[in-house]
């Protein structure tokens, strides 16, 4: 009798369960239908996700907090391309700013956003006088088709009467109506506070009388950054010929705007390059980069002789005719901004135990990146400047970092600089500084955090427990070069769209065991890695399928976050310190794509480090 009346109230107890089960089911797909984001504080009321263990996640949820998008945007014909920039709504983060690639009106290439985004603003380059345009983003598109709005055609340019000196003429005695008359008569009106270059926040030389520029030039010797101020030096052995060649461009340019040289209505400084590594720039612009470069300040992606010989076509251009070295800004295919700049940025978080699971706080290794990505206007790949900050590490092993180029071959790059390997290092070169026998360039940034920041002394690892002493984050800025002189590497050019930096490939190298990598999940190992590890322990990986670092229930091992990311303090699950990744990973991305954001009712502020910026 007890049995039958256990079994009648289990029964009844599984009907009244599985009518509860519906119920929720349907309010779950009436919740996800009807498109409206539930309440931010939801995520504090019933919690039943306590760890990542207690997940649901689709087996083909990818764990990713951006998107690619596939970029279609039509010109207006019969005019003038002009460099287009797509931005966030509100115009703060610019995720691509250039030309089409084949001097078409049709741009075509690929950006990576947040997911949150819906929508996109396109700003159109001054000359167009259009206004911004918000566009709608469909799926992984953004279409736009802007007709004929562009109001300015092409003009004609008209250079005659422009005149320029080379460093001898500059240099000349005065006799006539000669350059060192010129200089002589009217330095002291062009300019009343001397002549400066370089850069204030760095190292300038400053020439005080026309005499002084006169026994400066013309430079010679090998081209360098300052290291120091100087006054009036008798010569530029100390900075280089390039030191010579800007001095004069800035002559030519300040005398031009002056009215002291030439008679064309047409202003030198705002000439544009027609062809090299500052195609498209104006000459005032390419002028601050000279000067910041010399200075100390940066050499903005370029080299030093791609600045010298820049230079000196300004000052040879018009000295004895036209070498059609520039052109006016309307005709150039540019607005004289010239090679454009475009940063991704974002925080890599891992968990190191692969291929066994961790405690998901992913605070392993924690590390904020920054590319900053120079095109000419061909949007060709020029130089990449990569700025990586390692902000902590809550882990006991001897971890590295680097990531790979999935489209690029090592033969596209010129020359990598900037990494950190210790001597006797497991890591291995080739004469470029990328790393040896890989099928995909691949930097490696660092072979060991703990030779990076020191260990406080107390805790695991450094920047994770709030008990123990905080330590200076340590940067690295990796400088790539891709071109020399407008030159490619012997492997060819490199586009914007064929880099595809949204989807670059991270990883960890786990306790100086180089066959062992921790990659984003769904990204494939490199070359180096040990095969023989993919699908053993508790990761599912399976390169038949390509299916890589996730286990069978599909969780991670790292995370990208597309913001500064505020990551647990040691040995918290991300479950508990933010409130809607749970709600995130179980929908597929659908609900609260930015659960990471500082949103009230989003986070455990408690269970969060916060010295972490």
């Amino acid at each position: 009798m007890w049995h039958k009346l256990c079994y009648a109230r289990c029964v009844n107890s599984i009907k009244v369960y599985r009518i509860n089960y519906l119920l929720v089911t349907l309010l779950v797909l009436f919740g996800l239908s009807s498109c409206l984001k539930p309440n931010a504080n939801q995520g504090l009321k019933d919690r039943k996700v306590q760890t990542m263990d207690d997940l649901v996640v689709n087996n083909d949820f990818d764990w990713k907090t951006t998107k690619t998008l596939d970029v279609n945007i039509q010109l207006p014909a019969d005019v003038n391309v002009l460099p287009l920039s797509i931005t966030s709504k509100d115009g703060k983060r610019v995720f691509f700013t250039g030309y089409p690639e084949d001097k078409s009106n049709h741009l075509s290439t690929r950006i990576t956003v947040p997911a949150y985004e819906q929508q996109l603003k396109l700003i159109f380059a001054p000359q167009a006088k259009m206004s911004d345009e918000t566009v709608d983003i469909t799926g992984n598109k953004l279409s736009y088709n802007v007709n004929n709005n562009l109001k300015n055609m092409m003009m004609p340019c008209d250079l005659g009467g422009l005149v320029t000196y080379s460093q001898g003429g500059w240099h000349a005695p005065a006799h006539g109506a000669n350059a060192g008359t010129l200089r002589d008569n009217y330095f002291a009106n062009v300019f009343p506070n001397g002549l400066v270059i370089g850069d204030p926040g760095h190292f300038t030389i400053k020439f005080t009388t026309a005499q002084a520029v006169a026994s400066f030039l013309p430079a010679g010797g090998n081209s360098q950054v300052l290291t120091q101020h100087f006054t009036d030096p008798s010569n530029a052995n100390q900075v280089g010929s390039w030191a010579g060649q800007i001095v004069a461009a800035m002559m030519n340019v300040a005398f031009d705007d002056a009215g002291y040289l030439g008679n064309n209505t047409n202003k030198l400084k705002d000439l544009v390059f027609l062809s090299g590594p500052f195609s498209g720039m104006s000459v005032s612009n390419f002028l601050d980069v000279a000067n910041t470069a010399i200075g100390g300040g940066g050499l903005g992606g370029f080299s030093i002789n791609e600045i010298a010989y820049a230079a000196e076509q300004i000052n040879n251009n018009f000295e004895n005719g036209d070498l059609n070295y520039f052109t006016c800004t309307a005709n150039s295919g540019g607005n004289g901004t010239g090679p454009t700049e475009v940063h991704y940025s974002g925080t890599l978080a891992y968990e190191d135990l692969w291929p066994w699971k961790g405690d998901y706080d992913f605070n392993d290794m924690v590390i904020a990146y920054n590319f900053a990505i120079y095109k000419n206007v061909q949007e060709q790949i020029r130089h990449i400047t990569a700025t990586f900050t390692l902000q902590a590490f809550g882990a006991s092993f001897y971890n590295g970092f680097g990531f790979s180029l999935p489209q690029i071959s090592p033969d596209a790059i010129l020359s990598v600089s900037g990494y950190h390997l210790k001597p006797g290092s497991i890591i291995h070169l080739d004469a470029n500084g990328l790393e040896a026998n890989q099928t995909n360039a691949t930097v490696i940034v660092f072979d060991d955090a703990f030779d990076l920041m020191q260990h406080p002394g107390i805790g695991t690892g450094v920047n994770t427990d709030p008990s123990a002493p905080f330590v200076t984050p340590d940067t690295l800025v990796v400088e790539m070069s891709f071109m020399d002189n407008g030159v490619p590497a012997p492997g060819g050019p490199v586009t914007f769209n064929q880099l595809d930096i949204g989807n670059f490939n991270p990883f960890i190298i786990v306790n100086q065991e180089r066959g062992v990598e921790v990659h984003l999940p769904g990204y494939p190992p490199t070359s180096l890695a040990n095969s023989n590890l993919i699908g053993s322990g508790q990761d599912s990986g399976n390169p038949g399928l390509g299916r890589y670092y996730k286990t069978v229930d599909n969780l991670p091992w790292a995370i990208n976050i597309p913001e500064v990311f505020n990551y647990p303090v040691e040995k918290q699950d991300i479950t508990g310190a933010y409130y809607h990744f749970a709600d995130w990973a179980q929908s597929d991305g659908l609900l609260y794509p930015d659960w990471f954001l500082d949103k009230p009712g989003y986070r455990n502020h408690l269970l969060i480090y916060q010295n972490s910026q």
